[in-house]
């Protein structure tokens, strides 16, 4: 089989995984803000380059958590500024005091003045994946609005600053607590996740209902490091194959080929290759195939 012939029916086995993965997706989750009211109160006192942003930290039982969308509260004093291209939205794995590695980067987000503007990270940037602990979502300024009261900037809602919860990069000065800057109130930032892993409630009856011979669940944890589960469903007794490819399609390990009766299976899969070597970090893809039927998993090593 040539490359070309394997990387098609790598391409629609995921066409058909996203059916399977849109039924398992979890719901998201209530948003995660630290502002009060509509936030009103603008800040013009940034110059290019710097950043202004929240920290935020999810229940520690969600995590690995998808961020799927952020709100940035963006306006003027006269609420009629036209729209304005920014630097980018960033996403960094740490708090105060210091944000640490930026982990995702959304360049040019055109800002809308007297609103909280949504962009959409699942289909502009893919999975955008926190695994755990604090982070910050901040917002990085092309255009200089310090001292000028008219330019649109971004807002907070004047109700008190919370410590530990509002970030600004200054130049000169690096990462700063915005409260200690004299900022009065908390940024009008949100953020729309959902869990990588959570109970569907999807059950077996489901799955023999749909008429599928199998069914595969996403792994857990994902990501992971050292281990992780994979669980599969079959319908009757049938021969299973369950393989792992990279992201160019060639297949690294054949994790079981055998018969299975009725019911669910579990195999755990320490991130090896068909030699027993250690995969390096990434993403990979678990596929199921039962008969003529195919379906399969993401899954990412973060070693």
């Amino acid at each position: 089989m040539s490359y070309t012939q394997l990387s098609r029916i790598i391409l629609s086995l995921l066409l058909v995984a996203t059916c399977n993965v849109a039924a398992q997706e979890c719901p998201e989750e209530s948003p995660l803000q630290h502002y009060t009211g509509v936030g009103t109160y603008v800040c013009p006192c940034f110059v290019s380059g710097e950043e202004a942003g929240a920290v935020f930290d999810a229940p520690e039982e969600h995590y690995p958590i998808q961020i799927l969308r952020v709100g940035i509260g963006w306006g003027s004093q006269s609420g009629n500024a036209p729209q304005q291209i920014e630097e980018s939205i960033n996403i960094y794995g740490a708090g105060l005091p210091n944000p640490g590695s930026l982990l995702y980067s959304l360049p040019g987000p055109l800002l809308t003045d007297g609103a909280i503007n949504e962009f959409n990270l699942e289909s502009l940037l893919g999975e955008v994946i926190v695994d755990s602990g604090e982070f910050a979502v901040t917002l990085k300024f092309l255009f200089d609005n310090a001292g000028d009261p008219s330019a649109p900037s971004m807002v907070h809602d004047g109700n008190g600053c919370q410590i530990g919860k509002n970030v600004v990069y200054a130049i000169p000065g690096g990462w700063t607590d915005a409260c200690i800057l004299g900022v009065s109130g908390d940024w009008v930032i949100y953020v729309i996740y959902r869990q990588v892993n959570c109970t569907t409630g999807i059950g077996e009856e489901h799955i023999v209902l749909n008429g599928a011979p199998a069914f595969l669940w996403a792994a857990q944890p994902n990501p992971f490091s050292t281990s992780t589960k994979i669980d599969f469903y079959m319908a009757k007794e049938n021969l299973a194959r369950l393989s792992v490819y990279d992201v160019r399609g060639c297949k690294v390990a054949t994790l079981t080929n055998s018969n299975y009766i009725p019911g669910k299976h579990s195999i755990m899969w320490e991130g090896r290759n068909m030699n027993s070597q250690r995969l390096s970090s990434g993403v990979y893809f678990f596929e199921l195939q039962v008969e003529n039927f195919r379906t399969v998993q993401k899954v990412i090593i973060s070693r």
